[in-house]
């Protein structure tokens, strides 16, 4: 009971050193949550760029191109004075800048296509190129209409009606898309990476620190078993680790107070409380292998970014490779993700796969620590 109390205390004094991995969750939950909010994560927007048209010629063949752009972004009217236009560039009132030179129609009748259009943009604007390419690529109908033999009113309609055309872009899988995902379940999705980078700075510097030779010592001559001092600092483990849980899920309820107190959350929970028990014993295994306080943050951020990668936690698993998929269910993540992604469609009931998938984290956990404690139990052995 001293090793567990005396275990739980230096826990706590490193609780701080958590604490940033906590701030940046719920940021991460907030932001992805608010974006995702409308269920509306697979429509897009066209960006509209701040455009100014210099038309030189006033023919219909210019007209219906500036008659374009007006459509596709905003025309911005600038002073006719060539140099000042730099100025304008440069504070941004314009992203893009279009001259269309005096005999632009003449020219296209007679197939010269050279000088007709100068452009001007800051040097650094990513959206000119939008524009330019846009430019480019109604000209080019144009001329197509215009040598299949049409007039350049018909020419330029029909690439009017060209660049209207556009195409819907649905995930693979849009069978649950019209349903309405809740948001607490994307602060539950990022949970594993927070979790386990969590415990393995603030669980793992204690257990270097009780790993010390002096301490170690010190333990030893205490009267107390080898199981008994085990078992005192898994408990105290067990405790901190529910602690920590315990937090993540009071701020879930603060900010998904509408979304939370569902029959789902019963499921999340469980999901969770299974994961932590993974979560604390790998963070028991990295404890013991490693000597220093500086190699934690190295092993959280391989296994907490290499495991959210590859088991669904980043990047939805719809969009991995299969391959990547298959190798992730050797990862007691790909498990924790299981439970999730059928929870985001929660219709009142579960499958028995949700089951499995906590029980194989379950077996994990068992799994890792049981490795961990053999390799305790040789070390002292040895040093007997």
């Amino acid at each position: 009971m001293q090793i567990y109390r005396t275990f739980l205390k230096m826990l706590m004094r490193n609780i701080a050193s958590g604490l940033m991995y906590l701030g940046i969750f719920i940021g991460i939950s907030i932001s992805v949550a608010k974006s995702n909010e409308s269920n509306d994560y697979m429509s897009y927007e066209t960006t509209k760029v701040n455009v100014s048209v210099i038309d030189k010629d006033n023919s219909t063949l210019s007209r219906s191109l500036y008659n374009y752009l007006n459509e596709s972004h905003k025309i911005v009217d600038i002073d006719s004075d060539e140099e000042k236009w730099a100025d304008e560039l440069f504070y941004r009132t314009v992203d893009y800048i279009l001259v269309i030179e005096k005999g632009f129609e003449d020219n296209m009748s007679q197939e010269n296509y050279e000088d007709l259009l100068t452009s001007y943009s800051a040097p650094d604007s990513n959206a000119s190129y939008i524009v330019e390419s846009q430019v480019e690529s109604y000209m080019q109908n144009i001329s197509i209409y215009v040598n299949s033999g049409f007039d350049f009113e018909e020419a330029a309609q029909k690439a009017a009606d060209v660049s209207k055309i556009s195409a819907d872009v649905l995930l693979p899988d849009n069978s649950n898309a019209a349903e309405k995902v809740s948001a607490a379940s994307y602060f539950f999705t990022f949970f594993p990476y927070v979790l386990l980078c969590m415990l393995i700075n603030s669980l793992g510097a204690t257990l270097i620190a009780w790993n010390k030779t002096e301490i170690k010592a010190r333990t030893a001559v205490s009267g107390t078993s080898l199981t008994e001092r085990n078992m005192g600092i898994l408990g105290a483990m067990l405790v901190y680790s529910l602690i920590i849980a315990g937090i993540f899920i009071l701020v879930c309820t603060i900010l998904y107070k509408d979304d939370f107190f569902t029959e789902s959350s019963i499921y999340y929970g469980l999901n969770c409380l299974c994961y932590m028990f993974v979560c604390m014993a790998i963070t028991f295994l990295v404890a013991q292998l490693s000597k220093k306080l500086a190699a934690l943050s190295i092993w959280s951020n391989v296994l907490g970014l290499s495991t959210s990668f590859l088991c669904g936690v980043f990047v939805s698993r719809d969009l991995l490779p299969d391959k990547v998929v298959a190798f992730s269910r050797c990862l007691p993540t790909y498990w924790y993700i299981n439970v999730t992604e059928e929870l985001k469609h929660f219709r009142g009931s579960i499958s028995s796969s949700v089951w499995i998938s906590m029980g194989v984290q379950l077996l994990f956990a068992a799994a890792i620590l049981s490795v961990t404690l053999v390799i305790i139990k040789s070390r002292q052995q040895k040093n007997t």
